[in-house]
């Protein structure tokens, strides 16, 4: 039999099935009952397989996709039905090995991580084996399905469905002592369910809007996970003393005279920003750098970062991850107009996207699409996030980069003066310098410091980002930068530094500078500044690198000769044939 029961809470559908057998009335049964709920909860058009607006066939699938045959044509059409809808919505195994495969590029230091009662020997004491364990013998860090499964990813505990009594240790806020998973997240030795997705489906909505005693219960209350906790608290804007200055973008895309102070007879002109930012090597956040771009979405009046009303406890607006254009892929922005996910993945979700340019691992947006909203991205304590350098490179995506310009306000990018490494207005063999960045809430960039004395622009075109930036003088041991150890995830460095480096103990030399980041807002990073960078919500950005006169040019070709000598050889020539030997001298 097919046991299928429906709850429904604050608008959220959740589907608990179990199967013992099947037959093809059963099947047929199941399918009816999906069919018959999904036309009254959508249009007609869900009918056919869609992925966020745009129709496919078994023929644009990315794999093909077996038939089964029932014994009528109406069980057959309703069967199909059910399995279109299941495969759009779960991970079959062979996706699940393909994430198991990008998270071991990705991480590989976590293939061999085991709980710690693993690691002990025989004799460990009944006291650390039950805190390995909760009291009903339900591992800590419980396995998911199908063998793709990397327990490390979620051994922190930090996504709200795995806060446990460890984890309420590590931080002020209870992350729930006597339910280990907070959420609906119900996996492991201790299941009472057949863990597949696509009979166990699961729904994140629980995980992050936490039960409550009642409205007036605060969010740090011992209801209240640590992620649920930091996320109110890094919504808020920054302190007025570590917040970066807002800027707007036509002010600092004025030209100005600048002359050459080792010259003192160059005389030319330069962006007002290039001037107070650039040569001041300062971070910044630019307003309305994004006017006229077609990436930017239109949004309704923005909703506080989680879309919850806190005084009178309403969730009525958050949806169904799983839905056409929901409020998750969307952000609130308007259907099929500029890059939220929902769109990007309506244009190219059968299109490959890199998550890291240290390896070539990849998965389709629809494949991504569905580990971001199923049990496999919803316990990572950092889920995975694209961070693809090569978009645009390809007859697939090459549109995009003519639905976004670079802003005026900043310098010319010297390395595309590299010589004879030109084809079709892109400069060939220079180091990766643009990123298309996508990830969920809880995923991000770790500590670190770009490279070849670069400076960055990032522009937010959904979501939120929170920035922490330290000055160049900053001792790299002190934020977590660690010398051949692996870097710490955003939202692992975020739980155990950042109240350190915040602190009032913190030494003034090193104070930090924060960032909240709205779409349509622009960061610029300065060379040098190490950085970390933690998604709130479902974020999607646009990031140029790019090499700038006003920063250290000495430091700069010295490491360019350093770490890229064809492209340095190339660059020299180009800087020569462009009338700025002057550079070179600079350097030399």
């Amino acid at each position: 039999m097919v046991l299928i029961s429906r709850c429904w809470r604050s608008g959220i559908r959740h589907f608990w099935c179990r199967w013992q057998t099947r037959d093809a009335s059963t099947d047929a049964s199941t399918a009816s009952l999906i069919l018959s709920h999904d036309l009254h909860t959508t249009n007609d058009s869900r009918l056919t397989t869609r992925h966020f607006g745009r129709e496919s066939t078994s023929t644009n699938n990315a794999r093909p996709r077996p038939t089964t045959t029932t014994p009528t044509n109406t069980n057959n059409i309703m069967l199909k039905i059910a399995k279109s809808h299941v495969h759009d919505r779960y991970l079959d195994s062979e996706e699940r090995f393909e994430i198991f495969t990008v998270k071991a590029a990705e991480r590989p230091h976590l293939l061999h991580w085991k709980p710690p009662c693993e690691d002990e020997t025989t004799s460990l004491s009944e006291e650390k084996k039950e805190s390995c364990c909760c009291s009903d013998g339900v591992d800590v860090v419980p396995p998911l399905t199908d063998g793709c499964d990397l327990p490390g990813w979620r051994c922190e505990g930090i996504a709200p469905c795995m806060s446990n009594t460890s984890q309420s240790e590590k931080c002020s806020c209870s992350a729930g002592a006597d339910h280990p998973f907070q959420g609906t997240l119900n996996v492991g030795a201790g299941s009472t369910l057949f863990r597949r997705e696509s009979v166990f489906p699961f729904m994140c909505r629980d995980a992050v809007i936490l039960n409550r005693v009642d409205n007036s219960t605060p969010y740090n209350d011992d209801r209240s996970c640590w992620w649920y906790c930091i996320t109110q608290r890094l919504s808020n804007q920054p302190s007025f003393e570590r917040a970066a200055p807002d800027v707007e973008y036509d002010d600092v895309s004025r030209l100005v005279d600048y002359v050459e102070q080792s010259s003192g007879i160059q005389r030319r002109k330069v962006t007002v920003f290039s001037l107070e930012y650039e040569m001041k090597n300062r971070p910044v956040k630019i307003m309305n750098a994004t006017i006229g771009w077609s990436a930017m979405p239109n949004y309704k009046p923005r909703h506080t970062i989680t879309s919850i009303d806190t005084e009178k406890g309403n969730t009525s607006e958050w949806i169904d991850n799983h839905c056409e254009h929901s409020q998750s892929f969307n952000g609130g922005g308007e259907r099929g107009v500029g890059w939220t996910f929902a769109n990007i993945k309506s244009r190219f979700g059968n299109v490959m996207f890199r998550f890291s340019d240290q390896h070539g691992e990849m998965l389709s947006l629809n494949t991504y699409a569905k580990y971001i909203t199923n049990p496999e991205g919803l316990s990572d304590d950092s889920p995975l996030g694209i961070y693809d350098s090569e978009f645009g490179e390809d007859d697939a995506t090459k549109e995009l980069l003519a639905e976004y310009s670079v802003p005026k306000c900043f310098s010319s990018d010297l390395f595309e003066l590299a010589h004879e490494c030109h084809n079709n207005d892109e400069v060939q063999g220079r180091p990766p310098y643009r990123w298309i960045l996508i990830g969920p809430a809880r995923s991000g960039t770790g500590m670190h410091v770009d490279p070849l004395w670069t400076n960055a622009w990032v522009t937010v075109l959904q979501g939120v980002k929170r920035w922490i930036l330290f000055p160049p003088c900053t001792p790299h041991t002190m934020i977590g930068m660690h010398p051949n150890t692996p870097q710490i995830p955003s939202s692992i460095w975020f739980r155990d530094y950042y109240d350190v480096v915040t602190a009032t103990s913190w030494p003034a030399c090193y104070k930090p500078v924060e960032v909240l980041q709205y779409p349509g807002e622009t960061v610029f990073v300065p060379n040098g500044w190490p950085h970390i960078v933690l998604n709130l919500e479902l974020t999607v950005a646009v990031t140029h690198n790019y090499a700038s006169e006003f920063g250290p040019f000495k430091q700069m070709m010295e490491e360019v000769m350093r770490d890229e000598p064809e492209f340095g050889d190339r660059w020299i020539k180009g800087l020569k044939s462009h009338g700025r030997s002057d550079l070179i001298e600079k350097a030399s």
